[in-house]
């Protein structure tokens, strides 16, 4: 077997070993040091409990995790991809953290891999390179969250929409798939939807001139269509049984972003939606990889455009329908962000990563056709090395999930069997409810009431991460209001952690 690897290792040619080493050090980033950079917050803190439910009480459940904005809920996807994870290591909730940087790994393998047949070899192999070292992308694939398979499934989407394009229509299928799994991950990624009707819209009149193909589009379109309706279902039917929540909540959504230009005439409307194009360029290709330097950016802005307007003219292009895919994309992508009134953060267009990385690989690939291009191409090489590295999240975190852990035994620890008790948290996060503390409490003997029943604790828990506050008791928080005692019961110290103040309701 080993000899077996030995010749085949021999016969890979430089750029293979080049993307060889590219995967390696991207395992090596996204791997090493885990347990002590764990991100594990709210967020992390609320999905392991609803998952630990799922596998422990089986507890099927309808909705995924509810949206920063507009209250509405996602499909329930992630929470069972989390399941198989969680059950490995449980209590432990690094199982689905795992799961995600491994999948960061296989991305960065199959950006080379898909990524050959959209925009060529050597472009591949230099978005492969940029993928396993850029901090961004690094960041999120070190720690669970519905958003960070994104890039995985983006890429998919590109590549069979590439096929599709290439005579092959049962495609939408996996077109159909991917669009219903991103659409789980976070409702940006809707966005995708828009280049899936351009290109379905261009093929339709294709197969109207040409009857061999009309089987296979309507099988692709039917089994697309049926993949879709299928991946909604749950929420259709957790709507029904909620008097359509998620509809009204999008529809207030809606209404609340229009409001932001009412009034405005035409053509200032038109100048917001124009300056918010620039900004959400430089967000999508440069903001998250080499960082916030508008004047730069925007100068590498106008070179992208210009060497891909180059692109798209040039008669003799092997890969002319990849790069007019990873450009449609890219448009109707920053239009629909244009349009987008609220904060675009980072991991809402982590289903546009793949398309950054191939898009500046196929740049930076083509830059070296010529000797003083080459040489801009490397310096922009390591430049970006040299911001990434410098960025990338391997530092120990001062307060990490063990210490969450050992903080919570401490609170287990002072509870009596059948004690009705609650936890409340001041902290830079905001998370008043402390869903980290709560899902490692949850695990415990005696977990901590549900929030529903706030109403009936008998004993409270303050964690004070921040220490400001000289007196938390008389903080203007609803669950530290309404407890009827605020005389301390006891007040401890976590070491190299948070302080706890304990209020019992008095006898």
């Amino acid at each position: 077997m080993s000899s077996r690897w030995l010749t085949k290792a021999k016969q890979l040619r430089p750029i293979e070993w080049i993307v060889v080493g590219a995967v390696v050090v991207a395992a090596f980033l996204r791997l090493w040091n885990f347990t002590n950079t764990l991100q594990f917050l709210g967020d992390q803190g609320r999905d392991a409990m609803v998952v630990a439910q799922i596998f422990q009480e089986r507890d099927i459940v309808l909705i995924g995790p509810v949206t920063s904005t507009g209250n509405m809920y996602l499909g329930p996807l992630y929470y069972y991809f989390m399941v198989p994870f969680l059950m490995m290591t449980y209590p432990n909730p690094i199982g689905p953290a795992y799961a995600v940087a491994v999948l960061g790994i296989v991305t960065t393998a199959l950006l080379y891999v898909l990524g050959k047949d959209l925009v060529g070899e050597k472009a591949a192999a230099v978005a492969t390179v940029m993928f396993a070292l850029s901090s961004v992308v690094v960041g999120f694939s070190r720690f669970s969250w519905n958003p960070n398979p994104a890039p995985l499934f983006g890429l998919f989407f590109l590549w069979c929409i590439y096929k599709t394009e290439k005579g092959q229509p049962k495609f939408w299928i996996g077109v159909g798939l991917c669009i219903a799994v991103l659409a789980q991950l976070h409702y940006v990624a809707l966005l995708t939807a828009f280049v899936a009707v351009f290109y379905w819209l261009k093929q339709l009149w294709q197969v109207k001139k040409e009857s061999s193909l009309r089987r296979n589009f309507l099988i692709g379109t039917v089994g697309a269509a049926a993949v879709l309706f299928i991946s909604i279902t749950p929420l259709i039917a957790f709507d029904y049984r909620h008097d359509w929540l998620n509809i009204r909540s999008l529809g207030k959504f809606l209404e609340t972003s229009q409001e932001a230009t009412e009034g405005l005439p035409a053509i200032e409307k038109a100048k917001k939606i124009i300056f918010e194009t620039h900004g959400r360029s430089l967000q999508l290709f440069f903001e998250i990889t080499i960082g916030k330097h508008r004047t730069l950016n925007t100068t590498l802005l106008v070179g992208l455009i210009a060497a891909f307007i180059y692109l798209l003219r040039l008669k003799k292009n092997p890969y002319r329908t990849g790069h007019q895919i990873l450009a449609v994309t890219a448009v109707l992508s920053v239009a629909g962000l244009a349009f987008y009134r609220s904060s675009v953060f980072d991991h809402y267009i982590a289903f546009f990563f793949p398309a950054t990385f191939l898009i500046l690989g196929t740049v930076l690939a083509l830059l070296t056709r010529w000797r003083l291009a080459a040489g801009v191409s490397a310096l922009m090489l390591i430049g970006y090395l040299i911001y990434n590295v410098q960025h990338l999240p391997l530092k120990n975190l001062g307060w990490t999930v063990n210490d969450m852990q050992r903080t919570a035994t401490t609170i287990a620890d002072r509870v009596q069997p059948g004690e009705k008790y609650n936890i409340v948290l001041l902290s830079e996060t905001k998370d008043v409810y402390g869903m980290n503390y709560r899902y490692f409490l949850s695990t415990t003997q005696n977990p901590p009431l549900k929030l529903e029943h706030f109403g009936e604790v008998e004993t409270l828990f303050i964690i004070d991460e921040q220490q400001i506050e000289k007196d938390v008791t008389s903080l203007p928080i609803y669950e530290i209001v309404v407890f009827p005692n605020h005389t301390p019961a006891e007040v401890y110290q976590v070491p190299g952690g948070p302080k706890i103040t304990v209020l019992r309701k008095e006898s």
